[in-house]
């Protein structure tokens, strides 16, 4: 019975769940039509529009977030671990940044027009345009917007990071930008490592959009790193120590040490 009980709840906060995100998607297009950012992305008046949407996003999906630190307002090329498509809300309802996301996000129904109109830059996995995506980044850098990419190119469990890719800390390097790591650590109610939420294997979007409307609440900790200048490092050098000292932040942040 209380089985039965649990799964009819689970369906019934998929349901509601669902119907209120179709709601917000609705007004995602009317608040982007309003601000123009459909058709005019990037500009920064638009930043709050894209900022509110957002955190109600993680509102009707009933994500939690917790920020440890606050982050230098200074435009920065922010970089972060990846664990789901979820980061982007996540880090997107506090923080006024560009993202760089896998070229398939574009084809994503919906949710691919919304992105593009939050200022969203595409790569192609594989492709061998980094140089051309390090120039777009760079330039954004240098009309003063903050962009932020996963360095580990992929999503993970969340439990450790994976080796970083060099070529698009070449953006910092060129333009002398600081860079500004965060790390990210996802909670059931237990306080383990939530199981739902990695965006990992071979879960289509849907699929896995519909296994976290069931889930009742996701707690989601993000911490801000202290932001690290160039000084003199190259690409491989900075990929380097960025994942050594997020590895070490991420480590403390799963074991509950004072941040």
């Amino acid at each position: 019975m209380a089985h039965t009980r649990f799964m009819l709840d689970q369906t019934w906060r998929q349901m509601t769940r669902l119907a209120r995100l179709g709601l917000h998607i609705g007004e995602g297009f009317a608040l982007g039509t309003a601000s123009g950012a459909l058709f005019f992305p990037h500009q920064r008046f638009q930043q709050p529009v894209v900022k509110f949407w957002h955190k109600r996003f993680c509102q009707v999906l009933g994500i939690d977030i917790t920020v440890h630190g606050k982050p230098d307002p200074r435009p920065a090329l922010w970089v972060s671990n990846h664990i789901s498509w979820l980061d982007i809300p996540v880090i997107g309802a506090h923080f006024p940044v560009h993202f760089l996301s896998k070229a398939e996000v574009q084809t994503w129904p919906v949710i691919g027009r919304l992105a593009k109109a939050g200022g969203t830059l595409y790569i192609k996995r594989g492709s061998g345009d980094s140089n051309s995506v390090s120039e777009q980044m760079a330039a954004h850098l240098q009309a003063g917007r903050s962009v932020l990419f996963f360095p580990e190119g992929t999503t993970t469990d969340g439990k450790e990071l994976k080796r970083f890719f060099h070529k698009l800390f070449k953006a910092a390097c060129v333009t002398g930008t600081d860079i500004q790591p965060v790390v990210l650590c996802y909670r059931d109610e237990t306080g383990s490592l939530h199981p739902v939420a990695p965006f990992i294997g071979d879960d289509a979007f849907a699929d896995h959009l519909l296994k976290v409307l069931k889930e009742k609440k996701i707690q989601v900790e993000l911490l801000i790193l202290p932001r690290v200048s160039i000084n003199g490092r190259d690409e491989r050098t900075l990929a380097r120590d960025l994942r050594q000292m997020m590895t070490t932040a991420l480590q403390h942040l799963q074991a509950g040490i004072d941040l």
